[in-house]
């Protein structure tokens, strides 16, 4: 969409955290964007649509399907992802979740969350305490904006290794971390892909 002065694109990030234009077919490893710089611009930015971004998407009907956009100057790249926008895709051996091209976040076990819905694995990004790449840490309701990213099923499987059932329905990280359960106001919303579509 261009109206002579703004440029708006779509995008989808899948269940890998591997970016796709919208109308990219089939959806896959080969037909991701791989260019490291530009992901890590492209999610450095992302945050929640606002209002005004979000007035955009109603006016054609699709303002449930994007919740989340990363601004480039007069573009506004609107997002779906599968789950989350942010999606770890790598562990480093130094303790460095990465995601986008290489951005990193510190691996911590406290801030792991489980999802009672899925059983995803998830990982806290932002408190209202650590803001990232310029993001808005609270948004227009006051929630904290995506306070967790998905961890991709082939992390989550190396870290399995360390987590086990504790008590009272609990699990636990390396038998001393107990891990919370991802808050409800983090799952994703009807905006999400089913898992048919999810490209996992």
């Amino acid at each position: 969409f261009f109206d002579g002065k703004t440029r708006r694109y779509f995008y989808n990030i899948d269940l890998q955290g591997r970016l796709f234009l919208e109308e990219t077919s089939p959806k896959n490893i080969a037909t991701s964007i791989k260019d490291e710089k530009f992901l890590n611009f492209f999610f450095s930015r992302i945050r929640e649509a606002n209002s005004k971004e979000m007035d955009f998407l109603e006016t054609h009907g699709i303002q449930e399907d994007y919740p989340y956009v990363s601004k480039c100057g007069l573009e506004i790249n609107y997002i779906r992802p599968a789950a989350t926008p942010i999606v770890f895709h790598s562990l480093t051996y130094d303790g460095l979740l990465l995601y986008g091209g290489h951005l990193e976040l510190p691996f911590d076990s406290k801030k792991l969350a489980i999802s009672t819905i899925t059983g995803r694995l998830y990982h806290q990004f932002l408190t209202r305490e650590s803001d990232r790449g310029g993001n808005t840490v609270e948004n227009e309701n006051g929630r904290i904006s995506m306070e967790y990213g998905l961890i991709r099923s082939s992390v989550a499987v190396m870290l399995s290794d360390k987590i086990s059932e504790g008590d009272q329905e609990k699990f636990l990280y390396d038998g001393k971390s107990e891990i919370d359960w991802l808050p409800m106001d983090n799952e994703p919303g009807n905006w999400a892909m089913p898992d048919d579509q999810g490209f996992e």
